[in-house]
């Protein structure tokens, strides 16, 4: 049996918003800890929403947030602020170690396929910018290049012509990577199930044939919806239509 570990909580309530989010942000964040520490997690769910409702994001707010509700016992609510922390925040490690922790609690035990090349470039290239820095990279060496053509006659900005080109070069590159970024993660976004078992039809309409059933806190890729039935595949690749009101999108 794998060791389990606990949840990672923070106390910091100074310094971990933005500077342009208010006093009263920092009071509920302060006061959501408080009620947190004293097991009064209903109450620290509803003062870490009404951060969140004033538009503050910091890893500590989801962090915290997604352990109140771990402790309420909603585990797919949980799941669902660590992911949405995750995407503030990627690749941040005490969220990922709190998501892991809590997707252990789920019933249904899906072996995920393996990444396609593109899911494997999108997780690369993601991992190192988001598709804005690769856009603003490529911006950059473009305007570099439109320099250096435009004063090339000058001595200060005789550069070699291999420069000149890498610049170029480097600005498509990037230019194109943030496009494909933007497009793959356009496709790969993501929903958790909130009901405690759900069936998964073979056609978006009640009476039709059930193929399997999922359960809360699973992880589920919307394709597209149709009246009140949401088009969803699994990790495994299987697909079917589940009612819209039984999942939850992380990308609000």
């Amino acid at each position: 049996m794998k060791k389990q570990i606990a949840l990672i909580f923070t106390l910091l309530s100074i310094g971990v918003f933005s500077q342009d989010s208010t006093t009263n942000a920092e009071v509920a964040f302060a006061n959501g800890n408080k009620a947190y520490l004293e097991e009064s997690y209903t109450e620290a769910v509803s003062l870490y929403q009404s951060v969140l409702a004033q538009g503050v994001h910091s890893k500590e707010l989801y962090l915290n947030l997604g352990n109140a509700y771990y402790k309420k016992g909603e585990t797919a609510a949980s799941i669902l602020y660590y992911e949405r922390g995750l995407l503030h925040f990627k690749n941040d490690s005490d969220l990922l170690t709190n998501l892991r922790f809590a997707e252990n609690q789920r019933i249904d035990r899906i072996e995920a396929l393996p990444l396609s090349i593109a899911q494997q470039l999108y997780t690369l290239f993601d991992q190192w910018l988001s598709a804005s820095a690769w856009g603003l990279l490529g911006l950059l060496a473009l305007i570099i290049y439109a320099v250096l053509r435009l004063f090339k006659a000058y001595k200060p900005f005789r550069f070699s012509a291999l420069f000149s080109s890498l610049t170029l070069v480097t600005a498509a590159l990037s230019i194109a990577i943030s496009l494909f970024i933007g497009y793959q993660g356009n496709k790969l976004k993501y929903a958790i199930v909130f009901e405690p078992s759900t069936p998964v039809f073979s056609d978006p309409k009640l009476g039709s044939s059930i193929l399997f059933e999922l359960h809360e806190g699973t992880k589920v890729q919307p394709l597209g919806s149709f009246d009140s039935f949401e088009n969803i595949r699994i990790a495994n690749g299987q697909s079917g239509w589940i009612a819209a009101t039984a999942i939850r999108k992380i990308e609000e």
